[in-house]
């Protein structure tokens, strides 16, 4: 099984798969179906997401954002209210994910507003970025 978080960009991981004697992925486009299939959703992502900011911060306010007709298009998958300040994420799949536009004007608007949001893939992003603002660099 790999551990797609050892991987740092796209490009790595592909050339790891081609040269792996694991996995037969000859071609690029190979690898690149295999990481289609084999990464987990985005779900899994979010879920994990919600998980650190909930074991880092026990007292913050977390949520899913659910999407739908009635909803507003954009808002971050994962929103969270901590010591008072508004953090949105929109995460996306590592090495496959692509914000919208949408997503991308939301997220300036939100930051605009004063609140902050970012793109994120890994739990730990999600942490670094938290330990950060807890520390006054936000």
């Amino acid at each position: 099984m790999i551990k797609f978080e050892e991987f740092k960009t796209k490009e790595e991981l592909i050339n790891y798969l081609k040269t792996t004697k694991d996995i037969s992925c000859r071609t690029t486009k190979e690898a690149e179906k295999y990481i289609s299939e084999h990464l987990p959703k985005e779900s899994v992502f979010q879920k994990k997401v919600i998980e650190e900011i909930k074991a880092l911060f026990p007292s913050a306010f977390v949520w899913k954002a659910a999407a739908g007709p009635y909803g507003r298009g954009g808002i971050p998958d994962v929103c969270a209210i901590i010591n008072g300040r508004f953090y949105g994420f929109e995460v996306k799949r590592p090495f496959l994910g692509v914000p919208s536009k949408l997503q991308l004007q939301t997220i300036k608007q939100i930051q605009a507003a004063g609140g902050r949001a970012y793109i994120v893939s890994w739990p730990e992003e999600v942490a670094r970025i938290l330990r950060r603002e807890a520390e006054g660099g936000g």
